[in-house]
């Protein structure tokens, strides 16, 4: 009996929620992931503890805080139970009978790793109740299990045990239960105010027709409505309603076609989900209701034959009245089954009259000779006979009654009769190994493929097979009369295989096909297979890989294929290697006959620094190196051989002493490369060789850094010239030009200090490879600065800007470090590169960062005519200073001369101001107006006086000269 899945309505229950009293170390519970808080939790020992009443509880503040704390950890991760079906303790009637459910688990899981299963923990066979996972699928949001009573329960008897829920992704939570059972009778009355007890339905009741319904209460602690399910067959189903807040009514009706003759009976259970429990006697959440479902027959099938046979061949010397056979036929209703009459159908069959049956026993007999049926019918042509079998109705109130029919077939027995013959007792053919389907196999002379069969009639009639061959042939044709010429072909060329066997065996049936004959006849055929070129060579191995020196020579051999060819040497089995595919293959030879591969050439091409190894093809074909091909890889790799120098980055380093003559102003290294592909061949150290007179200076062997063995100590020394040495070591003589770019020295330079030390860098190959670089190490002169220039480009040349440098400063350049400019960087003003922080100019262009030491000499010259004409070149980077450059700097240096100008004419206004006020306030300034001579009083108009001078006498002439005199004292 199959259990139908609850309905949609019913997988949503909702639960009452528990909150535990207490909670203890139980509570949590490992989990893949860690320590996380489970909802249902387990002890350690497997077992719960019966609840004490007198221990103390725990605040339910608490308990919601530590549930809280945990919470994070365990969300998400595994399938958690439904904290309002945790069964903490259930308390079961004990009139709860084996088999009922008596619980209902419920489970979720956040990641949706759906179906959630449902198990016992711990030995199931020993336990009070069983878990049945009900159906879930990955789209369902909630998983359910129905937790089934397997046996009695004692009053007063606790019951401990474990369930876990898993997710489809091994996430597992388990939590302990306990049942004990009560003194107490389960109200099925008050459970379910109404129950369908017997149903009785007939068959033919149509879809969606309703049966019964059944009252449930609910749980009057409970707020939520209680939901009714139905279990047993997806035939029926639940409709639910709520009449009342209290009670829900559960319709049952028909969801499927019933069948009396299949299932008469169906067994079917009601679940209602929180439903009605007597407080402190029951706290199930689940209740059953068991109801019985009875088909009532209904007459709707016909009769059916039990015996009946379909061919009957009737024995020779049969006389009328001779039973020829007996059938027999039942009603197809078991629940009330008629009887059956029995009768021949005699529309359109002319051998109806020739026979009788008893229409109670279903028995037929002949009724007139076999001579007179031979008659009307060819020798092996069936006779036909229709017999009904028809429902007796005795009620008019019945159903109408109905019939069946069934054709029956007699093979009348036969006169005498010859099998059929072959021309040949045997035949032989030649074909070529995998002929193509289709291909006629020819029988030469003396052999003819012809076969005949001398009875007339339908006994002269025939069929041909083949037997043994494996779908390898057929013939044709497979069906005739009398004689006839017979082709075989290729139908499937696998097993033509001269390789694999050189002939074929198989036999051609000949079976006469009249209805009361069976002779055949047998005859062999033998297919001798030619062998053809129709295999590949094939080599020894599925690949060669060889390993060989980089600096191989000519004739060197790398490696002897071998492949060889199944087919006959006559038929293209003898091998040829052809020739060899891939990257310098030229470079190699195939011996055609023997297979070696040999270096053809000394520069062959073969580099381990270019590839660690290569890939090639070697080519075999038979037939003499013109038929079948084939093809295996040949892998060369490379070893490594020390072929490379190590090389420096630059021939000549320069570095400058610090001022305290105990270190370099910048750190002194230097640098070379092996083109060695792996190690010690390119591994790289470094010596110095020459100039390193008293071992003043150490050359660091791994990194090629340069550093001072001791502090030099600046003293004078004699000889060789004279002259001044720093370190005891003589100053040796350089009148040369520019150091940094190594060129010849200049006439008329002066003579400077200068260390020079030879380095060599060499591998630890074998042989052993060097190459040698110059240093130069010049003492810590006044003459030395480290400038930082700004040029324009993101990557200038060095040797082009060197040489410019070099012009403009008029000393030697040493170009320490090149970096591309970015706004503020090493504390540049912006104002000096034309503002802002673009790095570029105008605000668009790149700059670099150029930081130099340049060295003067005593006699340093700047030839303003080599400047000019060096930044006059245009399109190369030696234009230091660009046209956009320019135009800002002389914008700003005009703007600058306006600027003082206006400052020094504001400041002659200023001056001249200031000189007119203390003229007018000093008194002896001559420039005073009572200052003035006489003469300039004949100016002043008629009638003007001045009232800081004397009034003249009257009496005396103004004109006269001891009137002059006397003004002239006065003033």
């Amino acid at each position: 009996m199959t259990e139908q899945r609850p309905h949609r309505l019913a997988r949503y229950v909702h639960c009452r929620s528990i909150v535990p009293s207490s909670i203890n170390q139980s509570h949590i519970k490992m989990t893949r992931n860690g320590v996380t808080c489970a909802g249902a939790y387990s002890s350690t020992s497997g077992r719960r503890k019966r609840p004490d009443h007198t221990s103390p509880r725990i605040p339910l503040t608490l308990a919601l805080l530590a549930l809280a704390a945990c919470w994070p950890e365990a969300a998400g991760l595994d399938p958690k139970f439904d904290p309002s079906t945790r069964m903490g303790l259930v308390l079961v009637p004990a009139d709860a009978t084996v088999g009922s459910v008596i619980y209902r688990l419920r489970a979720s899981d956040e990641e949706f790793e759906y179906p959630l299963q449902f198990e016992l923990v711990g030995d199931a066979s020993s336990s009070t109740v069983q878990i049945e996972t009900l159906p879930c699928t990955k789209f369902n949001s909630i998983c359910q299990a129905n937790v089934i009573l397997t046996r009695r329960l004692e009053p007063g008897r606790y019951y401990d045990f474990q369930v876990s829920v898993k997710d489809t992704k091994g996430g597992m939570s388990v939590q302990s239960c306990s049942i004990t059972a009560t003194n107490f009778t389960t109200p099925h009355d008050v459970i379910f105010p109404h129950k369908a007890g017997i149903i009785m339905v007939p068959e033919d009741a149509k879809k969606g027709t309703e049966l019964d319904y059944v009252l449930a209460n609910k749980n009057p602690l409970f707020q939520k409505p209680v939901y009714l399910e139905l279990w047993g067959s997806p035939l029926f189903g639940i409709r639910q309603k709520f009449i009342s807040p209290e009670t829900a009514e559960g319709t049952i009706f028909l969801l499927g076609q019933l069948d009396f003759e299949k299932q008469a009976m169906y067994h079917l259970t009601v679940l209602a989900n929180d439903a009605y429990a007597e407080p402190g006697q029951d706290t199930r959440n689940i209740a059953g209701l068991e109801v019985v479902i009875i088909v009532e027959d209904v007459q709707d099938v016909p009769p059916v034959f039990t015996v009946a046979p379909p061919v009957t061949r009737l024995p020779a010397g049969l006389i009328p009245g001779d039973k020829v056979l007996q059938v027999h036929a039942e009603d197809g209703d078991k629940g009330v089954p008629r009887e059956i009459r029995y009768g021949l159908v005699s529309e359109g069959n002319p051998f109806t009259s020739f026979f009788d049956i008893n229409e109670t026993s279903g028995e037929i007999s002949l009724l007139r000779p076999l001579d007179d049926i031979l008659a009307l019918t060819h020798a092996g042509d069936p006779v036909l006979l229709t017999v009904i079998a028809e429902e007796v109705k005795v009620s008019r109130d019945e159903p109408p009654a109905m019939a069946t029919t069934v054709q029956l077939a007699f093979f009348l027995p036969e006169r005498s009769n010859s099998p059929p013959y072959f021309e040949n007792d045997h035949y032989v053919a030649r074909l070529d190994e995998n002929a193509a389907p289709g291909t006629v196999l020819t029988f030469t002379d003396p052999y003819t493929p012809r076969v005949m069969d001398d009875d007339a009639g339908k006994n002269g009639v025939f069929s041909l097979t083949l037997l043994g061959n494996n779908g390898t042939f057929e013939i044709s044709p497979n069906v005739a009369e009398g004689h006839a010429n017979f082709v075989v072909r290729v139908r499937d060329s696998a097993r033509l295989d001269y390789e694999a066997a050189t002939y074929v065996h198989f036999q051609i049936l000949a079976q006469e096909l009249g209805p009361a004959t069976n002779l055949s006849m047998l005859v062999n055929v033998t297919v001798y297979l030619a062998d053809v070129n129709d295999n590949p060579p094939v080599f020894e191995q599925a690949d060669y890989i060889v390993d060989l020196p980089e600096n191989m020579t000519a004739g060197t051999r790398v490696v002897q294929v071998h492949a060889t060819d199944v087919d006959t040497a006559r038929l293209g089995g003898r091998v040829r290697y052809t020739q060899i595919l891939g990257p310098h293959n030229t470079s190699l030879n195939l011996d055609p006959a023997s297979g070696v591969v040999t270096v053809a050439l000394n520069n062959h091409g073969f580099d381990r620094e270019a590839m660690p190894e290569y890939h090639l093809y070697v080519e075999a074909r038979d037939d003499d190196g013109i038929g079948n091909r084939a093809q295996v890889p040949l892998v060369i790799r490379l070893i490594d051989v020390n072929d490379e120098t190590p090389a420096f980055e630059k021939p000549l380093y320069e570095f400058i002493l610090a001022a305290d003559l105990r270190n370099f102003t910048v750190p002194a290294f230097i640098r070379a490369t092996d083109g060695d592909a792996e190690a010690p061949n390119n591994e790289v150290r470094y010596e110095l060789i020459y100039g390193n007179y008293e071992n003043k200076f150490f050359l660091h062997p791994i990194t090629g850094e340069l550093k001072l063995n001791g502090p030099l100590v600046p003293r004078t020394g004699g000889g060789g010239g004279g002259g001044q040495s720093v370190g005891g070591l003589r100053r040796r003589r350089q009148t040369g030009g520019s150091v940094a770019s190594g060129g010849p020295p200049a006439t008329g330079q002066k003579e400077s200090d200068v260390f020079v030390l030879t380095a060599r860098a060499f591998d630890l190959g074998v042989p052993v490879r060097y190459s040698t670089a110059t240093i130069r190490v010049y003492p810590p002169e006044s003459r030395t600065r480290t400038v930082t220039f700004i040029v324009p480009g993101s990557d200038p040349d060095r040797k082009k800007v060197q040489d410019t440098l070099a012009d403009i400063t008029g000393g030697r350049v040493i170009i320490q470090e090149v970096r591309p400019y970015r706004t503020g960087d090493g504390g540049i003003p912006t104002d000096l590169i034309g503002g802002g922080g673009g790095g570029g100019s105008g605000g668009g262009a790149e700059r670099s960062v150029v930081i130099a030491t340049i060295l003067y000499d005593a006699d340093s010259v700047v030839d303003i005519a080599k400047i000019q004409q060096r930044l006059s070149i245009n399109g190369t980077v030696t234009n230091i200073i660009s046209q956009e450059e320019r135009s800002a700097i002389l914008y700003k240096a005009e703007n600058r001369v306006l600027f003082w100008l206006l400052i020094f004419l504001a400041i002659l206004l200023a001056l001249g101001i200031l000189t007119l006020l203390l003229c007018c306030i000093c008194p002896r300034c001559p420039l005073n107006a009572t200052n003035r001579s006489p003469s300039g009083w004949d100016g002043e108009k008629p009638g003007q006086q001045r009232i800081d001078r004397p009034i003249p006498v009257p009496s005396r002439r103004i004109g006269s000269t001891e009137g002059g005199a006397t003004l002239a004292k006065a003033h």
